[in-house]
């Protein structure tokens, strides 16, 4: 059974209608997973610190994960 779309197309056609569409998807999901290999490393290095050097640099430890997050998406 194929399911076709209003204008006729299967989805087959929906992505020959757009070459690049798989090629952007792809990139989209390569972009997100490394940024999310960047927030897990960024977590690790900062729940290494000791209590104290997490107070030196103003966050605690409730705060790792959101500093971790905030800090990668501002990177270019």
């Amino acid at each position: 059974m194929t399911t076709t779309s209003v204008a006729g197309r299967g989805p087959a056609s929906a992505v020959r209608a757009r070459p690049g569409l798989l090629r952007d998807l792809l990139a989209r999901l390569a972009a997100w997973w490394d940024e999310r290999r960047r927030i897990a490393r960024t977590i690790d290095e900062l729940e290494q610190l000791s209590d104290a050097e997490l107070a030196d640099i103003g966050i605690t430890r409730a705060d790792i994960a959101r500093v971790a997050r905030g800090s990668v998406r501002r990177d270019p």
